[in-house]
This record gives C-alpha cells, sequence and structure tokens, in this order.
C-alpha cells in the first residue's frame, strides 16, 4: 500500500491532488445545489435549515409563546 503511494507521489505533486479534491468538492456542490432548484422548481418548499435530502412535511408552529429568560 505504502508503494502505491509513493509511486502516485512521483506522477503528480500534492498541490495537484488538493486541487483535484477542491475542483470534486466544487462539482459536489453544484449538484446538490442543482437538486435542490429542481425541487423548488417542481412546487416543494426547501427548509434551508435542514438536510436537503430528508423530508420535513410538518406545518409550521403559528402560536408559540416564547418566555423571556431571566
Amino acid at each position: 500500500m505504502e508503494g502505491i503511494l509513493l509511486d502516485i507521489e512521483m506522477f503528480t505533486s500534492p498541490v495537484t491532488v488538493l486541487l483535484g479534491l477542491v475542483l470534486l468538492a466544487i462539482g459536489v456542490c453544484g449538484i446538490l445545489l442543482g437538486y435542490m432548484a429542481d425541487e423548488e422548481a417542481s412546487g416543494k418548499r426547501i427548509f434551508w435549515a435542514e438536510s436537503p435530502f430528508t423530508d420535513v412535511s410538518e406545518a409550521p408552529v403559528e402560536n408559540v409563546r416564547y418566555l423571556r429568560a431571566a
């Protein structure tokens, strides 16, 4: 295993590997935002504070009494 990693380092620099990971993260974020935009365009409401993969279909509570702190 260690030999494979050392061979990979001969062909690529650490900067190239890090930039590849950054590009991969940007691509994943773009796909996730595109998925959420398609869901909103179809009429489904997305709660941005929640995970985009969970379906939170509860109605918001309107008459909640908030107590003041001491």
